[in-house]
């Protein structure tokens, strides 16, 4: 048989006639696909810090108490009332400070001052040695009382008081003190008005326990007590014997100026013990 024909075993179109075809081996398998390549190794990351042991502990914790109290004392805010109805509580008695290292002992002097006024006292005023330790001239029938505000000589109506007391706060002056009763003042007394403030030296007839270290505050507001407007002279001075101390006469508006004469007079006679 001539021409072309199909070869079964091959798989192939062959011309007739020829021989029987060589055999090949089949092809070989394709091999498999290659697994993908090994991922890169993840970095070793670094644990957290391990926290400080021994004297290292000790002493962040000791910064951070310090920080702490700092800000606690930093936001701490001290007033004062000086006279008015509310009568709010006063500011807490100075702490005496202390020091890491020993240093020179400051020695205070305990005499008594000598008031240098040796003029009678207008009539009606007697002089008081008074328990919280202090002497003063006051009105003979005026009713003493005490509370954490400081010292009150009061009138019967209650119209008019004399107020003592000492300033605490600590490295403060005179008039520093009585800004900062302005500013309290102004934000807590209706109709409150600063009729004038600043350094003045003692009044004419003080004692010589009264310095020139001083300043004058007056001011007056609308108070709820009286149904009436109050006029307030209140006065601050460093005494002979380095303690602040305020005087703050107070008395109806219509009054004035009785309440600064009353000022002098209870200043004639006023020695810290």
């Amino acid at each position: 048989m001539t021409g072309r024909q199909w070869n079964e075993e091959t798989q192939r179109w062959e011309e007739a006639g020829s021989g029987p075809a060589t055999l090949s081996s089949p092809p070989p398998p394709r091999p498999d696909f290659a697994p993908p390549p090994t991922s890169w190794p993840e970095p070793e990351l670094a644990g957290p810090a391990a926290p400080p042991t021994g004297r290292n502990r000790r002493f962040v914790l000791v910064i951070a108490g310090a920080a702490v109290l700092g800000a606690a004392i930093a936001t701490t805010v001290v007033l004062v009332g000086r006279g008015d109805d509310t009568r709010p509580d006063p500011k807490p008695t100075r702490a005496a400070a202390s020091s890491s290292s020993p240093g020179p002992t400051a020695t205070l002097t305990s005499a008594t001052p000598t008031p240098s006024s040796t003029e009678a006292l207008p009539s009606g005023y007697r002089e008081a040695t008074d328990p919280a330790g202090f002497t003063l001239a006051v009105p003979e029938d005026w009713e003493r009382s005490e509370s954490k505000q400081g010292v009150f000589y009061t009138s019967a109506d209650e119209s008019s008081l004399i107020q003592v007391f000492t300033i605490e706060e600590p490295d403060s002056t005179p008039l520093a003190s009585l800004r900062t009763a302005s500013t309290t003042l102004s934000s807590t007394n209706p109709g409150y008005e600063e009729v004038s403030l600043g350094e003045t030296p003692a009044p004419d007839g003080a004692s010589d326990a009264v310095t020139d270290d001083a300043a004058e505050l007056v001011y007056a507001y609308d108070s709820d007590k009286l149904g009436a407007r109050r006029k307030v002279v209140d006065f601050s001075f460093t005494a002979q014997d380095g303690a602040q101390y305020a005087v703050l006469v107070a008395g109806p508006d219509s009054e004035w100026p009785a309440q600064r004469d009353r000022l002098a007079t209870v200043l004639s006679r006023f020695a810290p013990a």
